[in-house]
C-alpha cells in the first residue's frame, strides 16, 4: 500500500496540480492529508459495536493512549484497519477527482 504523501501527491498530479508554488503545494498536501486520516479515522470508527466505541471515548482521554494501542484496540476490535484505509482512500480519490460517488 501507498503511503498517504504518495497518494496524495499521485491525486494532485492526477488532478493536474503540478506547478504550483512550493508553500502553496505543502499547505494544499498537509490540509488534504488532515481530511483523509480524519475519514479514515471516522470510517474505523463506524466499523466498532456501540459497546466499543463507547470503551474508545474512555480510552482516548487517558494520556498513556497512544496511536499504537488505538491501532491495537481497532485490531482487536475487528476492524480491519487496511481495509477501511484503502476503501477511504478510493473514496477519497473518486470525490477529489469528481470521477463517482
Amino acid at each position: 500500500m501507498q503511503s498517504v504523501d504518495e497518494f496524495i501527491e499521485s491525486l494532485l498530479k492526477d488532478k493536474g496540480i503540478t506547478d504550483i508554488d512550493p508553500e502553496i503545494k505543502e499547505e494544499l498536501v498537509a490540509d488534504m492529508k488532515a481530511r483523509l486520516m480524519d475519514q479514515i479515522n471516522k470510517a474505523a470508527i463506524m466499523q466498532l459495536s456501540e459497546e466499543k466505541a463507547d470503551e474508545l471515548a474512555r480510552l482516548v482521554d487517558d494520556p498513556n493512549f497512544t496511536n499504537e494501542k488505538m491501532t491495537e484496540f481497532m485490531t482487536n476490535s475487528g476492524v480491519n484497519l487496511t481495509e477501511v484505509a484503502l476503501d477511504t482512500m478510493l473514496k477519497f480519490r473518486s470525490f477529489y477527482l469528481g470521477t463517482g460517488e
